[in-house]
């Protein structure tokens, strides 16, 4: 989508300030209703200390993918040079202007190798698959907990039946198993197979609605704190959440596959490696505040947090609107961005074959004079016709089939919200946050010396030069690692 003419007449453009205020909102995610239970789990001091740690190395991590693209513009400048002038001029600091918005995985295409390519869009290829499995467990637990009536959405199982003048079989569980069938056959379905992506109404509804829903669940629990007290008292540390927190962190700073597309139409780019790190910090502290208040007001914060402010004791009118619209929150938003995820999942393993199995020239020789000895005799119904019938293979059929019946298998098996944003975030989760522009801004560098013959600007350098901060986030990712794993084999610390 691209924003309203500016004033000084260039197109798709906008202001320093409205590109970070972009680069707040897709930071500032539904991964952050996870929070306040991790936060919960793992301690208030150990919370505090690994999500500003984690939100550091994020934002190192994403100046790499800048500086990255400062270099993808340098080679673009010097093919255009060379196609057009046809003689190679002496680069310079000019051409590293970030003008043309280069995605992550055309960088990918560029500096890397084809195994490291690989392994990018396998990375990439998972953690979209975790992120349609959150949303296709989101989505139905939220549409339960609003259908079944309970005393207090923070006290209930799954096994409770969902109303007690329903049948036994109609449990919680069973009726959530119900709406995630609804959700992936009935709702997002036809979208995928129309094609449906976001709109620009869409998208402004969608920001409004999760300002509100932040807002409103910080000022109702900070209320709730200051009238009642704290109903929960988290300890300062608890090493067993670890891996709950680490991977809801990741999932709640994951940025940097779409950078590119928000940096790029900003028409001054100064000073925005000291921009971006205000960016990280305000989200820093709203994350903060949104966890610890939950983490304090509530005495079992659940893993969709709007959920703990549905059927409590207020029964004000006002309290109940308020109520099931953080309810509705996580509905709408979420079900506007399944297609686009599910469509971006289904084109990412097409570029995978496309890499693994090329087409040889005779393939694509012999379907041509195919094509030419038919094409004579066949009008245009016919050969639209033929032509959609040799496009779709198995592979058209089985990824797309792929793409909705794996999530949907996951979000059946559990309604554990913060089980699936803590694996997504801790595993395929630190590919795309750290491994991946650890791997770009390498062979960018590389390629920029080696290649180009011109090292990068220093007002297109990452502040982060030295090495050693690449030992250190994969260290960092590592170790990580290396906790949830613990974690979720049942290692108590």
């Amino acid at each position: 989508m691209q924003s309203n003419t500016d004033s000084s007449g260039a197109s798709g453009t906008y202001s320093q300030t409205v590109g970070l205020l972009y680069v707040f909102n897709l930071i500032v995610g539904t991964g952050a209703l996870a929070l306040p239970k991790a936060f919960q789990s793992a301690g208030w001091l150990l919370s505090i200390t690994l999500l500003t740690f984690s939100a550091f190395m994020s934002y190192v991590a994403a100046t790499f993918v800048i500086e990255a693209l400062s270099v993808a513009n340098a080679v673009l400048s010097k093919k255009r040079r060379v196609e057009y002038d046809d003689v190679v001029v002496a680069d310079g600091p000019s051409t590293f202007e970030i003008a043309k918005k280069v995605e992550v995985s055309e960088m990918a295409s560029m500096f890397l190798s084809k195994v490291s390519l690989v392994f990018s869009y396998f990375a990439i290829i998972i953690y979209l698959f975790g992120d349609l499995a959150i949303y296709s467990t989101t989505v139905p637990k939220s549409a339960m907990n609003i259908v079944c009536s309970t005393i207090n959405a923070s006290i209930v199982k799954s096994s409770d039946p969902c109303h007690e003048s329903w049948p036994e079989i109609l449990t919680r569980m069973t009726v959530y198993r119900f709406f995630v069938i609804i959700f992936v056959v009935v709702v997002c379905l036809p979208m995928v197979i129309a094609g449906i992506t976001k709109t620009r109404h869409i998208q402004i509804m969608t920001t409004l609605s999760r300002w509100a829903a932040f807002i409103l669940m910080i000022s109702l629990a900070t209320m709730q704190l200051s009238s009642q007290g704290a109903a929960a008292h988290p300890p300062a540390y608890n090493f067993h959440g670890f891996g709950s927190l680490f991977g809801c962190a990741v999932y709640a700073f994951m940025c940097h596959h779409s950078i590119p597309s928000l940096i790029t139409p900003m028409r001054t780019k100064e000073n925005v490696f000291g921009k971006i790190a205000v960016v990280y910090g305000i989200v820093g502290v709203f994350y903060f505040t949104l966890s610890l208040t939950g983490a304090f007001a509530f005495e079992h914060v659940q893993d969709i947090y709007t959920l703990n402010f549905l059927h409590d004791d207020n029964t004000s009118f006002v309290y109940s609107i308020i109520d099931y619209f953080l309810a509705l929150f996580p509905i709408i938003t979420l079900t506007s961005s399944y297609p686009i995820i599910a469509l971006t999942l289904i084109n990412n393993f097409k570029v995978v074959k496309d890499i693994l199995c090329p087409k040889t020239g005779q393939e694509n020789e012999s379907l041509l004079e195919e094509d030419n000895q038919v094409e004579d005799n066949d009008t245009d119904d016919e050969r639209d016709t033929r032509n959609a019938r040799s496009e779709r293979t198995v592979f058209d059929v089985l990824v797309p089939t792929l793409v909705l019946a794996l999530p949907t298998f996951l979000s059946l098996l559990t309604d554990d919200m913060l089980l699936l944003a803590s694996i997504t975030g801790s595993f395929p989760g630190v590919a795309v946050q750290f491994a991946i522009p650890c791997l770009l801004v390498t062979a960018a560098r590389k390629h920029a010396r080696s290649v180009l013959n011109f090292p990068v600007p220093r007002k297109n350098n990452s502040p982060f030069q030295s090495p050693i901060w690449i030992v250190l986030i994969s260290s960092w990712a590592g170790f990580s690692m290396i906790m949830v794993l613990l974690n979720l084999v049942g290692v108590k610390f």
